[in-house]
């Protein structure tokens, strides 16, 4: 029989990041992923950011994002990204300025450099593993989807598209933006079983922006386009369009065994 613990357990997409209409449900999906412990969640965040500084064209004195932001595009919670703050302040890389914001130093990068070990295998394997049962899921769910989804769920997915696009234009990240909208799928299904499996979504999310920290500050922009072929094919109640178009969004260089036995 299945009971809560005493004290929630820290899992890496944590509460705070799974959208607001999924707390209210059992976390039965999320016993599938690997729990984090908080100095873990700090770390990864520290890495990724630091990544971001160092591998990208920064200046002393640009602003990186607002902690709001950041909280969004790297999936944890406000707290974590203060803490992963706080190491970057303490090695010189940014200084935060109280009402203004958070800033690049001017700092020497041969200096900063070889103290800082930056890894660029981060997780690979976890984000592979959870990328194959991110598509096993969605891809398999895609019936249920285009027989259950309501109007009031197209509207939905159309004005999150809308929202993500704006901040693909102002080339500002829109992974908040693209959780919601794969959040909405898997509510479609109307199965409580697929929504309990959305911290999937978050974990997916978040390993992948500590791969790729560039998507701090941008997101592909292909993005919008994909996710309106998956409206329109849903709209039209038609599987094989869903379906067709979901897996050129989850698989876009065709390397899954799904593209691959598609084009056999």
């Amino acid at each position: 029989m299945w009971t809560r613990p005493s004290r929630p357990r820290r899992w890496g997409c944590r509460l705070k990041c799974v959208p607001r209409s999924m707390r209210s449900r059992r976390d039965i999906g999320v016993s599938i992923l690997k729990p984090l412990s908080r100095d873990t969640l700090t770390k990864q965040a520290a890495d990724t950011l630091r990544r971001f500084i160092l591998a990208e064209t920064v200046r002393p004195g640009d602003a990186l994002p607002s902690e709001r932001e950041l909280s969004e595009t790297l999936s944890v919670s406000r707290n974590i990204v203060r803490e992963a703050l706080t190491v970057l302040v303490a090695e010189g890389l940014i200084v935060k300025k109280p009402g203004s914001g958070i800033f690049v130093t001017d700092f020497d990068l041969a200096s900063v450099t070889p103290p800082i070990a930056v890894s660029l295998d981060y997780d690979g394997r976890d984000l592979a593993a959870l990328g194959e049962a991110r598509a096993s899921v969605e891809l398999g769910a895609v019936e249920l989807m285009v027989t259950r989804i309501t109007g009031a769920q197209l509207v939905q997915l159309e004005e999150i598209n809308r929202a993500l696009a704006e901040k693909l234009q102002q080339n500002r990240s829109a992974v908040r933006h693209d959780i919601e909208f794969h959040t909405v799928l898997f509510e479609a299904t109307h199965n409580p079983v697929l929504i309990d499996l959305a911290p999937l979504l978050v974990e997916y999310f978040r390993l992948s922006v500590a791969q790729s920290p560039d998507v701090i500050v941008r997101s592909p922009k292909r993005i919008a386009d994909e996710h309106q072929r998956i409206i329109e094919g849903l709209r039209q109640r038609d599987v094989t369009a869903t379906r067709r178009a979901l897996l050129a969004h989850l698989d876009p260089t065709r390397s899954t065994p799904w593209s691959k036995a598609n084009a056999e």
